[in-house]
């Protein structure tokens, strides 16, 4: 029985030496592969030799495995190329809205993009919300600092916004809010936009709540006409050019892009646009122009070589009646500018303006513009008078017209090219006036939500179409104090009295929301309070 004992024994010791894996102080520092997704390493472990195992999907975004060869082994990570990157510390911010960073492999050579956060919900989508979502605002794999999430804001909502405390605009558009400076813009990362009504927005910025009031419209329309240069040589009158690509990129927000076709005629429409400066391709030619209530481009010429462009130098108001004497029209001298859109010199252009409309008389001199040079542009200037309207069979009740002023241009070789600019006069202008204890606390929105500056005085369009709003306000200001607004005349000795004897601060309360503004007429004036962090809305109405 011993015997047999002793001879189980030497076997299983005899088997565990050539079946079992033993690590011994002569195969300290051996690796091989326990599996396919694990290492092992002869190690000196608690005064004895053994195997310390390590799991290759540690550490390995992609898929991980372990390879042998005669002489060691080793982990291996097979990451996707789009997950490769060489600059650990950078932020890459990706179309689905997520953020990554780049980081350094803990157990392999090299750097791959590691999820940080996702945008999509960093903003509400609900039905009363201003957002729809978030995203990530630069789409880019070489950020500095960490990206960050912006809005995704509602058509709605898109445009041009006044911070009401401030004389500081910002755009909200379809990937974020940006402030517009002077000239420029940059992005901003608000933290929160909260709808108060249609109209105005609260927005958390750095840690601060600002309010901001629409400065722009949603329903604006362009109009555009294309004509194909090389069939118009010599021959003025020439129809459209049918099926040319027209192309309209808000330059604020290039998400707000428009596209079309011209149809057989030349022509091509677009509404419900956001009021704003936009890039107007029409097949090769680009032209950046101001778009608001409505806006008629005029005619478009494509091909090679030079073409002509003309435009309204400035947004002048044009009224049919002096202000102090309604039987009698206005004098305008205005400035056109004539651009070569094209490639080549235009070579001694001259001009020449006319129009059928019975509402202005028109005194235009055929002048020669000389070359223009390509992406140059030079000034023509022209004067009009006005007609009443009073004096204009079928304008009795007409609030506004508009005026088309045909041009033509004849350069050196006898092609004539022809254009057309509106000018919206209106019938006559009324005076809004406001005073004030605090520091000039007003703006004045158009019946159209664009600003007009505000001053003592603010002649603006007779509109009974339509009303005006007024705001005072004292959002940024330790002052409060007494304000006056007149339409269409102000009593200055009220003013004064009212200065002396206001006491009812209620007065017109509340009125904090255009929902609740109050409304002034032509000939009224009111006197009100204003208060430390108070809005006061106003309708103005000019009947």
């Amino acid at each position: 029985m011993s015997k047999r004992i002793c001879l189980l024994s030497l076997s299983l010791f005899l088997f565990c030496l050539t079946a079992c894996d033993i690590c011994t102080s002569s195969d300290y520092g051996d690796k091989k592969c326990a599996d396919s997704v694990t290492l092992k390493k002869c190690t000196y472990v608690s005064s004895d030799y053994d195997w310390t195992y390590t799991d290759c999907s540690i550490g390995c975004p992609g898929t991980a495995s372990c390879s042998e060869t005669a002489t060691s082994a080793q982990c291996n990570c097979t990451v996707s190329n789009n997950q490769i990157c060489e600059n650990p510390g950078r932020y890459r911010c990706k179309a689905d809205g997520a953020i990554d960073k780049c980081v350094s492999l803990t157990s392999y050579s090299g750097s791959t993009w590691s999820f940080v956060k996702s945008c999509r919900n960093a903003f509400p989508s609900d039905e009363s919300s201003v957002t729809d979502g978030g995203s990530c605002g630069d789409i880019t794999e070489d950020l500095w600092s960490e990206a960050k999430c912006v809005p995704l804001i509602k058509k709605k909502y898109r445009g041009k916004w006044r911070r009401l405390d401030r004389e500081e605009d910002y755009y909200l558009g379809t990937n974020g809010v940006k402030e517009l400076y002077l000239s420029s813009s940059y992005q901003v990362y608000p933290a929160q936009l909260q709808r108060v009504d249609d109209n105005m927005i609260r927005m958390t910025l750095n840690d601060t709540e600002i309010r901001l009031i629409r400065n722009s419209i949603t329903d604006a329309r362009l109009e555009v006409h294309a004509k194909r240069k090389e069939a118009f040589t010599k021959s003025p009158g020439m129809g459209g050019a049918g099926g040319v690509d027209v192309i309209v990129e808000n330059t604020d927000d290039p998400g707000e892009t428009y596209s079309d076709k011209t149809d057989s005629n030349g022509n091509a429409s677009f509404s419900d646009m956001i009021s704003g400066k936009y890039l107007i391709s029409v097949g090769s030619t680009e032209l950046e122009m101001n778009i608001s209530e409505h806006l008629d481009a005029g005619v478009f010429y494509f091909g090679s070589g030079f073409i002509y462009k003309a435009f309204m130098d400035s947004d002048t108001v044009f009224y049919a009646e002096k202000a102090d004497k309604p039987e009698e029209g206005n004098d305008y001298n205005i400035s056109l500018n004539v651009c070569n859109l094209g490639s080549s010199d235009a070579s001694a252009a001259t001009i020449s303006m006319s129009t059928a409309d019975p509402a202005v008389n028109l005194t235009a001199k055929d002048e020669i513009l000389g070359t223009i040079e390509p992406s140059i542009c030079k000034k023509y200037r022209f004067d009009i008078t006005t007609v009443p309207f009073t004096k204009l069979s079928g304008f009795t009740n007409t609030v506004y017209h508009d005026v088309e002023l045909d041009i033509k241009i004849k350069d050196i070789n006898g092609e004539v090219w022809e254009d057309a600019v509106m000018i919206r006069i209106y019938r006559k202008p009324v005076t809004i006036y406001v005073r004030s204890e605090m520091s000039n606390p007003f703006i004045l929105l158009s019946p159209h939500r664009e600003i007009i500056k505000a001053g003592q005085q603010i002649q603006v369009p007779y509109r009974p179409d339509a009303k005006y709003k007024l705001i005072a306000q004292s959002l940024s200001t330790a002052s409060e104090g007494i304000y006056s607004i007149g339409v269409g005349s102000f009593d200055s000795e009220k003013w004064q009295q009212d200065l002396e004897a206001f006491t009812d601060v209620s007065n017109y309360e509340p009125n904090d929301l255009e929902s609740t503004a109050k409304t002034i007429t032509r000939g009224s004036q009111i006197t009100s309070y204003l208060h430390k962090n108070d809005i006061d809305f106003w309708i103005i109405d000019t009947k």
